[in-house]
């Protein structure tokens, strides 16, 4: 039997994410929910009413930019992986990387159809660093050591790495550690709304334990969310034994220079000329006739 696990990632509006869970209930999927440290799971658990449901124990305190985002993420994946190796141990399924201000922009039976017949195919739209559309390509991220959370202490970071630079230290920043241990791989962006297969799912947990200096080298890059899995992924993989599509799967829209996406408009639903199944971000107070344009669309 094949199913659908998503993972959602939240930290507001439990009202939102319960509207979230009842867009996508359709009986065939499990949803399974991580919760950032520093909220109340109870608002939560009283706003959510479904069995099929289930919060994440292992909860991280998350912070934009940080590798807590990763460790999020790699927390629900172990926590999936147990509950579908005792509940559902034949069943195949792809694991579903979405936020609490996600929504569909299919209907759910055109989801379940198009992820079953490609029950082997994992979905990561990614690219090589340098990349045009990031900043300095995105190798900014790897050249200097992020210690501090990168929108409040910018001017922080920044100093310590001119100390660092400045005393010869450069061994430490995380590009010329990644080349020294790492001279073959070549580093990756992507999207961090990931679809992945159960197998993917599998690979990545036991590269991650068996890789501690892969994992220390992004511990103080920025942004690792956007990193991590990609560089894994798409070097650990040296059999070639995954299908990894480069499809787009979430329409996403940015604003200027400004490194979060921006809250969709109702005319950024309109041009709808890829077969995305998700669109991030929404917020009731921030976009509410977007949220009721989605819903239409799928209706």
């Amino acid at each position: 039997m094949y199913r659908k696990v998503y993972c959602i990632l939240a930290h507001k509006n439990p009202s939102q994410v319960q509207e979230l869970i009842s867009l996508l209930d359709d009986k065939k999927s499990l949803f399974f929910i991580h919760l950032d440290k520093k909220v109340d799971q109870n608002e939560y658990e009283v706003a959510i009413e479904n069995l099929s449901c289930y919060f994440v124990k292992n909860r991280v305190s998350c912070t934009w930019g940080k590798y807590s985002l990763v460790q999020a993420t790699l927390n629900a994946m172990k926590e999936v992986q147990s509950f579908m190796n005792v509940n559902f141990k034949n069943s195949t399924y792809h694991f579903i990387m979405l936020s609490g201000e996600d929504l569909p922009l299919k209907q759910n039976s055109f989801i379940h159809d198009f992820l079953k017949s490609k029950v082997e195919t994992s979905f990561l739209n990614h690219w090589q660093l340098p990349y045009s559309k990031w900043w300095e390509g995105g190798l900014f991220r790897f050249e200097n050591l992020f210690f501090f959370e990168y929108k409040k202490y910018s001017k922080l970071n920044y100093r310590i790495n001119r100390i660092i630079k400045k005393i010869h230290l450069k061994s430490l920043l995380p590009h010329n550690r990644f080349n020294k241990h790492f001279p073959d791989f070549k580093i990756y962006g992507a999207s961090q709304w990931m679809i992945l297969t159960r197998d993917m799912v599998n690979f990545i947990l036991e590269k991650n334990i068996e890789n501690k200096k892969f994992n220390s080298i992004f511990k103080y890059v920025l942004a690792p969310d956007e990193l991590y899995f990609a560089t894994l992924i798409l070097n650990f993989d040296v059999k070639k034994q995954f299908t990894v599509s480069n499809m787009k799967t979430h329409l996403v829209s940015f604003s200027g220079t400004e490194p979060s996406p921006k809250y969709l408009l109702v005319e950024d639903l309109k041009n709808d000329k890829e077969d995305l199944l998700f669109a991030r971000k929404f917020d009731s107070n921030m976009n509410q006739d977007s949220i009721d344009k989605v819903k239409t669309i799928i209706a």
